[in-house]
């Protein structure tokens, strides 16, 4: 009875999930991560810090991953220029290959279609990135996204315990606004990283990389009947420079590097502990046109700290502990590069702590786990142009609670729960911000050779101003081969 139960589950839910993306065990478990054993909640260099020399130690079994995923994001609780619909569309495959001696490699394609509804004037990709400068027309509509991204990642043993690791990435959209002005735009990101990991002994690992990107947004507007297009160029919030013509263009070219340090200790009496440092500085060049000359028309910087303490307690095979600490800090500023004016600056900082634990029941077939979370918050905004300034700071409480249960040999049920309670909206604006995310997921195991996850996300988050909501809904898949 147990077994045609399960296969009839299985042909339900597959069909919904089949059409969809990525997720691993600990999204559909709500999110759960320091607290919780599984290949994915390492605190070692590479899944914790992103350090591509420890590849060849974090992921000793093949595999080839196939995740198809769509969400949707909709609702009336959004920022002047964002779209109030966005649809997301893509597929991915992700190849891990154990190479022996020569290493570990890991190669990755995706495709994303993105489609945002509505859309208020603006035509950048990503309008709200710290920058004081917005690229405008005067209507709302449509704008479509799609295109490829690839990474390639080689990790290996050089010398005794010294580790090397690299990494290269290319992302290329092609965007094109549905009415009036049918803007065309063009993004396309570069981005590498390299990285050294040294074992002290089986219980120490330290582990250092470098990481660098440069991207660049050009976009062209140009009416089908060649009439003249309406375009704004706005510096803050009120004032603009009219950049009208039968084919307005406007391109932005962004850059940056960072650099990370990591320590991981592992198995010090069933302790473990990751520490990550992040440092990264990056800026943006808005590049405009006078009829045949270029010139730079705005800049903006942006420093950012992060710093984050990571232990793990396994107490016994029943039960888990964990505890997460740590500090964010981002100060930007732009400025009029002709004029050498500085338009904007603002500040903000994210001070964290967080508790959690897992425990299993029912003869290790039911997982229950839960982690809270509490945040400090400090954003300052100082808009020199707009005569406008702010500070804000308040506290963000997020707890996440998730469990699992095996319903069979074949067959694992995952259900998660968030909830976010933040008194100030430090992104969209709103008070009394209320968020709550629901997650349902199946894993079955098909043979030795194939496992499917599947997923399903209900998000809804609101503020208590006009009583406006956003909604999103995702459906997930991922098909995981362990030979290829």
């Amino acid at each position: 009875m147990n077994n045609v139960f399960t296969k009839i589950l299985f042909l339900i839910l597959l069909p919904i999930t089949l059409t969809i993306s990525q997720q691993s065990r600990l999204n559909a478990l709500g999110g759960l991560s320091y607290s919780i054993i599984d290949s994915d909640s390492k605190f070692d260099p590479y899944i914790l810090g992103n350090n591509p020399a420890w590849l060849v130690n974090s992921q000793l079994s093949q595999k080839l991953e196939i995740s198809p995923s769509y969400d949707n994001t909709f609702g009336d609780y959004h920022r002047y220029y964002d779209s109030d619909n966005i649809h997301n569309f893509n597929v991915g495959f992700v190849g891990i290959k154990p190479l022996g001696n020569s290493g570990t490699f890991k190669g990755s394609a995706f495709y994303d279609y993105q489609l945002q509804k509505n859309r208020n004037r603006t035509l950048t990709l990503d309008t709200y990135s710290g920058s004081a400068f917005f690229f405008v027309d005067t209507t709302a509509g449509d704008f479509r996204y799609n295109g490829p991204t690839f990474e390639f990642m080689h990790s290996l043993k050089l010398y005794k315990n010294l580790y090397f690791g690299a990494s290269v990435r290319y992302k290329i959209l092609d965007g094109l606004k549905k009415t009036f002005s049918y803007a065309q735009s063009l993004y396309r990101n570069v981005s590498g990283n390299i990285g050294l990991a040294y074992a002290l002994n089986e219980k120490l690992t330290l582990g250092f990389h470098y990481s660098l990107f440069d991207a660049q947004e050009r976009i062209e507007a140009k009416d089908i009947n060649l009439l003249t297009v309406k375009a704004f160029m706005y510096r803050g919030e009120t004032y603009r420079v009219d950049k009208s013509g039968t084919s307005p263009d406007y391109k932005l070219k962004k850059g940056g590097q960072s650099f990370n340090f990591q320590i991981y200790s592992q198995h010090l009496n069933n302790f473990d502990i990751g520490f990550t440092l992040k440092y990264f500085l990056h800026n943006s060049k808005v590049i405009l046109r006078d009829k045949s000359l270029l010139y730079e028309d705005g800049y903006s910087s942006y420093n950012n700290i992060d710093i984050n303490l990571r232990t793990r307690w396994t107490v016994n095979k029943l039960y888990t502990l964990g505890f997460t600490t740590g500090y964010f800090k981002n100060a930007s500023w732009s400025k009029n590069s002709q004029r050498n004016l500085l338009l904007w600056e603002w500040n903000i900082s994210d001070k964290f702590i967080g508790i959690g634990g897992t425990t299993k029941l029912l003869n290790n077939k039911l997982l229950l786990g839960a982690e809270y979370e509490l945040h400090s918050i400090n954003a300052d905004s100082s808009k020199y142009i707009d005569n406008k300034s702010s500070n804000k700071n308040g506290l963000s409480s997020i707890i996440r609670v998730g469990s699992e249960y095996y319903l069979s040999e074949i067959i694992t049920l995952h259900f998660g729960y968030n909830l976010i309670l933040q008194k100030y909206d430090f992104i969209y604006g709103g008070n009394n911000f209320v968020g709550h995310k629901l997650t349902a997921g199946l894993k079955y195991i098909v043979s030795n050779q194939l496992e499917i996850d599947s997923m399903f996300q209900y998000q809804n988050i609101k503020a208590s101003e006009g009583l406006k909501y956003k909604n999103n809904v995702g459906m997930f898949v991922v098909l995981r081969f362990f030979t290829f």
